[in-house]
């Protein structure tokens, strides 16, 4: 596609156009999803523990983490990821716990600017916090605010801190806001407000998000996500932001258009033409022209869709 969309589901494309309720996760859909640690209070040790373990993860925190050490890493062993709290393993027979913090209190200084912290536990015991900051995308607020003017109502649900879901929630324009949800809790917020009447677009790129990608009406998910992320979705951002959910309701409602007035004027040739030949009044030629020239207007019509749209 011209556009950047991989849509891997045809009902998509006519469920699209109906969307009441975009929901969308903060890393990686309405950021950049590329982030990188601009503070650490790590001894090296456990710095290169951690970003041993995190190197196997495909977070784009986890990445960040990883990066930050540099050099040679230590083997990690018995790295398990927890889908909405973080990763454990295990280095030189150490057993470390990296992700979310037990208290966020003592870190509200960074999270009130949008940053995330990621605490690393080491055998039960703090070590340490890494700072991590994601560069909002271009798009975001511009795509939150065209979404408002369709009558849509943009939701942010995210597993981050209240604090840091918030600051980011205020720079991007979006007022309705879930943030410490669990992966499981993400889909009961979307069948919740599928509850309510309204069809639901499931926007995310991560392992927390596939069950509500599975789970909504319409599950989008950013090409830069996770390969169980991108398996659950019916549509596939493969370059750019949120804005390309923009295009797809609007070639959605284009193409539901175009098949309309496709069978709108089959339909009417079918009840004026044939009644005429039958009764004789069309010579055989003629209306073997005509059939074939409503053919023709169907195709020629459809191939419009292509039109600065796909």
């Amino acid at each position: 596609s011209k556009k950047g969309l991989l849509i891997r589901n045809a009902e998509a494309i006519q469920t699209t156009k109906d969307i009441g309720i975009v929901l969308m996760d903060k890393t990686g859909t309405l950021t950049e999803g590329n982030p990188s640690v601009v503070f650490h209070n790590l001894s090296p040790s456990d710095l290169a523990a951690a970003a041993a373990i995190e190197k196997s993860s495909g977070h784009p925190l986890a990445k960040a983490i990883a990066a930050s050490a540099g050099g040679d890493l230590p083997v990690a062993e018995k790295v398990e990821e927890i889908a909405g709290r973080g990763v454990t393993g295990v280095v030189s027979d150490v057993r470390y716990e990296i992700g979310r913090p037990s208290s966020y209190e003592p870190y509200s200084d960074f999270l009130e600017t949008g940053k995330t912290v990621v605490e690393v536990v080491r055998e039960g015991f703090t070590a340490g916090f890494f700072v991590i900051e994601d560069q909002i995308r271009e798009d975001s607020r511009s795509s939150v605010e065209a979404m408002k003017a369709l009558g849509l109502l943009p939701v942010m649900v995210t597993g981050d801190n209240e604090a840091t879901a918030r600051a980011v929630a205020l720079q991007v324009g979006i007022a309705e806001v879930h943030s410490g949800v669990r992966p499981e809790e993400k889909l009961d917020i979307v069948r919740t407000y599928q509850a309510g009447g309204r069809k639901v677009l499931m926007i995310g790129d991560g392992i927390n998000d596939a069950a509500a990608l599975k789970g909504a009406d319409i599950g989008m998910a950013i090409g830069s996500g996770t390969d169980l992320a991108i398996d659950s979705a019916d549509i596939v951002v493969m370059s750019g932001g949120i804005s390309k959910a923009l295009e797809c309701i609007r070639i959605s409602g284009r193409t539901f258009r175009v098949i309309t007035m496709n069978l709108f004027w089959a339909f009417l040739y079918n009840v004026v033409a044939i009644p005429v030949a039958m009764a004789g009044l069309l010579h055989p030629a003629i209306a073997e022209a005509a059939m074939a020239l409503s053919s023709i207007s169907v195709v020629l019509n459809s191939l419009t869709i292509r039109k600065g749209d796909i």
